[in-house]
C-alpha cells in the first residue's frame, strides 16, 4: 500500500479522515493525495453572498475549493506529511472520488462520515456508503 486518496470536505468529519489518512502516509512512506469535490447547488447564504459581490459561480467554488485544500494540506502537515498532492474536481462527489481513486491507481480511500437523517441516508445512500459498495480499492471511513 503505497497511494492513499483522501477526501475532506471541510467538514469535521473530513479533518478527520485528513489527519488519519496522512498518519498513515508518513507511517508508511506512503504518497498522499487530497480531494474536495465541490457541488454546483450552493448554500443559499453562499448564493446570497455571490449576488451581493457579483461573484462568478465558478470563481467562488474554485475558491473555496483553494481554501479547503490548503486547511487539508495544514493538516496533513501537522500528522507528519509535508508534501501532498491536491485536486479540486465538481459534481457527484462519490463518482468524482471513485474517478480519482482509479486515475491515481490508488490503494485506500480515506473519508469521513458524515451525518445524514435516517431517511434521506436510505433514500439517496452516502458517498461513504457509495465509495465502499463500487470502489475497486479499501476504503476506510472515519467516524
Amino acid at each position: 500500500m503505497k497511494r492513499i486518496l483522501v477526501a475532506s470536505d471541510g467538514s469535521k468529519g473530513g479533518d478527520r479522515a485528513v489527519a488519519l489518512a496522512a498518519g498513515l502516509a508518513a507511517a508508511i512512506g506512503g504518497e498522499l493525495t487530497i480531494i474536495t469535490v465541490m457541488d454546483r447547488a450552493i448554500s443559499d447564504d453562499l448564493e446570497r453572498f455571490r449576488r451581493i459581490e457579483k461573484i462568478a459561480l465558478d470563481e467562488l467554488l474554485e475558491t473555496e475549493a483553494k481554501a479547503l485544500l490548503e486547511r487539508a494540506r495544514s493538516i496533513a502537515a501537522k500528522n507528519g506529511v509535508a508534501k501532498a498532492k491536491t485536486l479540486a474536481e465538481e459534481g457527484d462527489a462519490a463518482t468524482a472520488i471513485l474517478a480519482a481513486a482509479k486515475a491515481g491507481k490508488s490503494d485506500v480511500v480515506v473519508v469521513g462520515k458524515r451525518g445524514r437523517g435516517r431517511l434521506k441516508g436510505l433514500l439517496l445512500g452516502s458517498t461513504s456508503q457509495k465509495l465502499v459498495s463500487l470502489a475497486n480499492c479499501s476504503v476506510v471511513v472515519v467516524p
